[in-house]
Order: structure tokens, then sequence, then C-alpha cells
């Protein structure tokens, strides 16, 4: 803690991080909507620490994030180690954390928070204010009960939790650099509780911004300017560019191509099973399919399925370029993976050329905080990642080389993913290299993305993302 106050006596914010936290301040329910990189955190712990003061606050976030946002609440605020609180571990842990009546925040995951917040609430009854950070990734799904049938929920019974939560009555803060995740009724849950005249139920929402297939599912969306009028009325928002400058960065794609075998393999799933995938259909792809699923893991990872790889022109044969101009020149790299049963393969491909490496994905045996900190100072020069495992949490402004090794299905983690690597003024452009399969699942992808992209833009403005010009191009 000395060095946490030495540092404390040295912090100042930004002109702009002072606005928002005067708006988010005098707004009883507000949000700070700023881009990745350009110091949310900051303001939250100010906004987190000015409401202790007349109670208790609960942080909801990616567990990723639990320990980086207990250290900046200690630095940016004048809260002592015992009145923050990590809520995690066992049944038995978390009952000693509970019991601490000395703790003014709670720190917690977004799935502890669903399992946990009616204890919490029963035994502080001041416990009423709430901030989220990386909001669109635990709220970004509308939720409510079944109430002929209590243990049956549509949506997350998270989000329905939130919603219980909130109706206390405390202050609350969403904080994300991607609101809109995909879909424009990703924002009903936190409008609904800023400005619930609004949008006084989630049908409402739904009549007004989206046209409805024949079995009731969302294949377009509409009233943009509506929305976005709604959202600048209630929050803050920074640039990245306004803050910093353009963003430097290059994409470049390869084109790539499947072996014979592992083409006709893949053809048979997609034309047999893969309907969902017409040009004109609208995927929200929360829960891919079994064939979808199976789709990806023939691409990426073929052996598997006893299939072999094309050796000249296959994406391992472009990885492994990129591999041996890492080792030669020693620099650090990011690879993101979707598919998870592919990273023990590239961790091998990796240390095959005498790279150290990683993976860092959702497997609760490994410890995320542990692989950032030795990738951050120099111990690991490769990471395998899961696009939506590092799409938060994680700065690695020291790596000037990321390869898409397959796509994620939203543009918003696809944008999270690349601004790990933009933290502050660069002084060279970040090198976003896509490898794709032509003919495969990587090009419809980037037809969703470029969809959703535009529906998001229309709302928060900025530049559409647009993969497939350049897929066509290549």
């Amino acid at each position: 803690m000395e060095d946490v106050y030495k540092r404390r006596d040295t912090l100042s914010l930004r002109e702009y991080q002072n606005k928002h936290l005067g708006f988010l301040l005098n707004n009883k329910r507000a949000m700070d909507l700023s881009d990745a990189g350009t110091g949310k955190s900051p303001t939250a712990a100010l906004w987190v620490y000015q409401h202790t003061l007349d109670g208790r606050v609960l942080w909801v976030m990616p567990k990723a994030l639990l320990v980086k946002n207990y250290q900046e609440l200690l630095l940016w605020s004048n809260l002592e180690p015992h009145q923050v609180m990590l809520v995690d571990g066992t049944k038995q842990q978390r009952e000693k954390q509970f019991s601490n009546r000395d703790v003014k925040v709670f720190l917690i995951g977004f799935t502890a928070f669903s399992n946990n917040w009616l204890e919490l609430r029963q035994r502080y009854p001041d416990l009423v204010h709430l901030c989220g950070d990386e909001w669109h990734l635990g709220f970004s799904t509308h939720g409510e009960q079944d109430y002929r049938n209590p243990g049956k929920y549509f949506g997350p019974k998270r989000t329905h939790d939130l919603y219980q939560f909130m109706r206390k009555g405390g202050d609350l803060l969403p904080m994300t650099g991607t609101f809109l995740n995909g879909r424009l009724n990703s924002a009903y849950p936190a409008l609904s509780l800023i400005d619930p005249l609004v949008y006084p139920s989630y049908s409402n929402f739904m009549q007004w911004h989206a046209l409805l297939d024949e079995w009731g599912k969302p294949f377009m969306w509409k009233n943009h300017e509506r929305l976005q009028q709604i959202i600048d009325q209630h929050s803050v928002r920074i640039t990245y560019a306004e803050a910093y400058g353009e963003e430097k960065r290059e994409v470049v794609v390869e084109p790539c191509t499947m072996s014979n075998k592992q083409y006709r393999a893949y053809k048979d799933i997609e034309y047999k099973n893969i309907t969902e995938l017409g040009e004109d259909n609208f995927l929200e792809a929360v829960n891919e399919g079994v064939a979808i699923h199976r789709c990806f893991e023939i691409m990426q990872h073929p052996e598997k399925y006893g299939l072999p790889i094309n050796e000249l022109d296959g994406k391992e044969a472009h990885l492994e370029t990129y591999l041996q101009t890492a080792k030669e020149t020693g620099e650090s790299l990011v690879i993101f993976e979707k598919v998870v049963s592919a990273h023990p393969k590239l961790v091998a491909m990796c240390e095959k050329y005498g790279l150290t490496a990683a993976a860092l994905n959702g497997d609760v045996s490994i410890d995320k905080g542990k692989v950032d900190y030795e990738f951050r100072n120099g111990k690991i020069q490769v990471l395998i990642c899961s696009p939506i495992v590092a799409g938060v949490g994680f700065n690695w402004p020291h790596v000037d080389k990321v390869i898409f090794n397959s796509l994620d299905w939203q543009d918003t983690t696809f944008i999270q993913n690349y601004r790990r690597f933009l933290r502050g003024e660069r002084e060279t452009p970040v090198l976003i290299i896509v490898l794709f399969y032509q003919g495969g699942l990587d090009i419809k992808i980037a037809r969703k993305i470029k969809s959703k992209s535009e529906d998001r833009t229309k709302v928060e403005g900025g530049e559409s993302l647009d993969l497939v010009s350049l897929m066509a191009a290549a």
C-alpha cells in the first residue's frame, strides 16, 4: 500500500475524464460508453468511491477484471484494502467475504452476482449502488421470469436478477466501449433501468426497432436515429481517435486453402445442416449449433477428425511463416483462435520453433492473471487466445502484430480484441492479419460482422467494420 499512497499523489484526471465524472455524478443513472483504452476505469473508481459515502457499492465485471479493478479502486480512491472485497472462491470462502462489515465495495463476476446478490442485499440493506464493467458481456440480453413457472426464465437469469437488484432505487453506472453487442436490443437492459418511460417494456422496444420474421426473430433493425438520441442523452463517450488521434492499425487478409478431404468434409456438413447461414438471414449467433461448431473444428482442427491439412497453403503454413519471423526478431505475437480444442496444437507449433507460448481461454485451470503478467514481462513470447476471453481486461501495447486465425461472430469482439494493443499513443501501427479459408465459414462470418457493424455505427457513429471487401480483393 505504501507504493499506492505515493502514486495517488501523482494522479490526475484528463480534462474529458473530469467532465465525464461530473456528468455521471450529476445523473443518478448514466453510462460511460467511451472506447477501450481511453480511461474509463479511473472515472469509474471515483464514481464508486463517491457512492460509498452514502452506502455500499457492487461493482460487477468479468472475472478476469477483478484484480485489475481492485488495484484501480485502491489507486484512485481513498479506500483502504479492508474496505474492498473480491467475491470469489468456494461457498465457505464467500461466506467469510460477506461477513466482513468493514467492506464498502464488493467486486464480483457476472455469474457470482446472479448467485449471491440476494444474500448480499439481505446482509447489507445499504448495498444499493451498482457499477458494471464491460457491460455488454454481462447484461446485453433481456431476461425475465416465467411467472407461471418461477424456476424458468426467458433469456438470462442474471439480467432478471439485475432488474430485481436495481428495484431498490440505487445509482447505476454501466461501462463499455462496445455497448451495442451485435444487435440493437442489447441496449434494452441498461435503458430500461435508466429511463423506463422511453421503452415501457421489452416488446415496446422491439416494436420501435425490430422487424420480425414469421418465427418472431429479428431480421432487420430500424429507427437507429431514435435510439442514438436516447443513448446520447444518458451517456458520456469519447472515441479513441478523439483521445489519442486516429487508430494506428493496418489490416491485412490472407486467403488460405483447405486440403481436398478437409474441404469435402466441411462442405458436406455445411450443405446438409447449416441453413441459417443464408445471405438474407439475420443471425445473432449467441449459441452456435452443433453443425456450425463442427464446421469450425474441420477448418481449424481437422486432425480431430483424422483429416489432413494443406501443408502448402493451409492456415498452419501461413502461421509457421510468422512464427519463424517471431523467432528471428524476438517480437511478441498474439494469435486469436476461436476453436479452443486447437489451442494445444498451436502452442505446440510455437514450441517447435523454440518460442515460449501459452493459451488463454475459458479453462478455469488457467491462471489468467499470471499468464497476462508473464506475457507483458517477456517470459511468454506468443499467446494463443480465445477471442471472448482476451477481449476484455488485458492491455498489451508492446505487441505490434496480431493474427486472427479464426473470427468470432460479433463485430464488438473483433474490435475489443485488436484494441488490446491500442493503449495510449503508438509510434507504430498494429499489424492485424486475418487468415481466411476461401469457401469456408470465414467469409460468411465477415458478412455477418459487417452487417452488425453497420447497425452499430448508425447508432454509435464511427466507421463500420468491413472485412468482406478486403477478402474479396485478396
